[in-house]
């Protein structure tokens, strides 16, 4: 019985991390190199402020999109609780609003943790 409640207790903890925002490393935490974005990554949803931004639904988001088209998690979807490099895991990079090569202000994944 011990066994199965493990097991259950690991798979609700999972369930209950999915989808929910990454929490920024510790302060002490070394970054893992590689672990951020050489460089904005462009949406082509346009924006006006960081908050028009999400990171697209899905497990080690590695993009980001207009809030409007992030979508939403699917309920029976189990996600690992991994740091995944080059996604807005444990707060290795971020979403906001830049402007694009074009002069358009577009969604994007920007390396590093959000600004305070």
């Amino acid at each position: 019985m011990t066994g199965i409640r493990l097991v259950s207790s690991i798979v609700v903890s999972a369930l209950l991390s999915c989808g929910s925002p990454a929490s920024p490393p510790a302060e002490d935490t070394i970054p893992v190199a590689g672990s951020a974005v050489g460089g904005p990554v462009f949406s082509g949803d346009p924006c006006n402020m960081d908050e028009d931004c999400a990171p697209v639904a899905q497990c080690h988001p590695d993009r980001c999109a207009g809030v409007d088209h992030a979508g939403i998690m699917p309920m029976d979807l189990i996600c690992t609780m991994e740091c995944r490099p080059e996604t807005v895991d444990c707060g290795f990079n971020h979403c906001g609003c830049v402007p694009a090569p074009t002069g358009q202000k577009v969604c994007a994944l920007l390396p590093g943790p959000k600004p305070q």
